[in-house]
């Protein structure tokens, strides 16, 4: 009997540390956010609901050319109902009520088969970001979670305050740093969508705005990065910007790869088959869609 205990002991102690050794301390996620301009509208913040027509095409475009992408961070979306539908194949989608007809809602889209969204407290946003302006988008906030496990992922989503405003834009930075700061056990942490970021050629201070945003997030012990800041998302050739951004908490989560749709670059690839700026503005939107592949590391 004591040689079966021994046994016994033995071989659940040898299973439980080949759980260990074999439970992934790193996943791979592809994540994209895309500015969809004026989307539910057709395109225009004048146009009606029944002048959207970009469905399909949006649909097509992100099943042809973004397979792989897990998570969507899309932002200027007027009717949030009609992109839910658009994707519900693959994706389910959260996002908040706004508070005018033609708010610009910024929303989460996450495959659902593999995962699921939780509120990080009472609801998908942080409110404060909208400075109280009608106007201005809060942020939006969610943990995303596997389908049956835990949760893994913080996704911070912003659309920024645009124009030559990068004062009101370190504002509302400061409050996702204050809302950063007081959390006890973060996750790693991604923060994307519109950023309108101006360089400091545009602004007149003495940092890119996104260095600023950096700066205002990071702390000795967590730094916040854009992983994209030389890819350019809006329009296209010698007037391309930077305003689309994915940024990441170093300490947990890793770049393997980001790539730019290439109809927004400075210099175009010609090798490449892609949606010329021209055709693209006029089907899609006048952003060009970032992805990158993460490598993060499990709690």
């Amino acid at each position: 009997m004591k040689t079966f205990l021994i046994l016994f002991v033995y071989f659940m102690t040898s299973l439980a540390h080949s759980e260990v050794i074999s439970s992934p301390r790193t996943q791979t996620l592809s994540v994209t956010t895309f500015n969809l301009k004026w989307f539910g509208l057709g395109g225009a913040m004048w146009n009606t609901p029944e002048q959207e027509f970009r469905q399909e095409l949006i649909k097509r475009f992100l099943s042809e050319e973004l397979p792989d992408t897990e998570i969507y961070l899309f932002t200027e979306v007027v009717k949030t109902d009609v992109l839910s539908e658009t994707l519900k194949d693959r994706f389910s989608c959260v996002s908040y009520e706004g508070g005018w007809s033609r708010h610009q809602h910024i929303v989460l889209c996450f495959d659902k088969n593999k995962y699921r969204a939780e509120k990080y407290d009472e609801d998908h946003i942080i409110s404060e970001v909208d400075l109280g302006h009608g106007g201005l988008r809060p942020a939006l906030q969610s943990k995303i979670c596997h389908l049956s496990g835990p949760c893994f992922l913080q996704v911070l989503g912003v659309h920024l305050a645009a124009g030559p405003k990068s004062e009101k834009r370190i504002e509302q930075f400061q409050h996702i740093k204050t809302n950063l700061a007081q959390q006890d056990q973060p996750l790693p942490t991604i923060v994307l969508g519109d950023f309108n970021s101006y360089s400091k050629q545009q602004s007149g201070l003495d940092k890119d705005d996104i260095e600023v945003f950096e700066s205002l997030l990071s702390t000795p012990e967590r730094a916040f990065v854009s992983i994209n800041k030389e890819i350019k998302t809006y329009s296209s050739g010698e007037w391309a910007k930077t305003y689309d951004h994915i940024v990441i908490s170093s300490d947990s989560i890793k770049k393997m790869a980001v790539k730019g749709y290439q109809s927004c670059q400075n210099q175009i690839d010609l090798r490449e088959k892609f949606v010329p700026y021209p055709n693209f503005r006029k089907y899609f939107s006048d952003h060009c869609p970032v992805t990158a592949q993460l490598e993060i590391k499990n709690h």
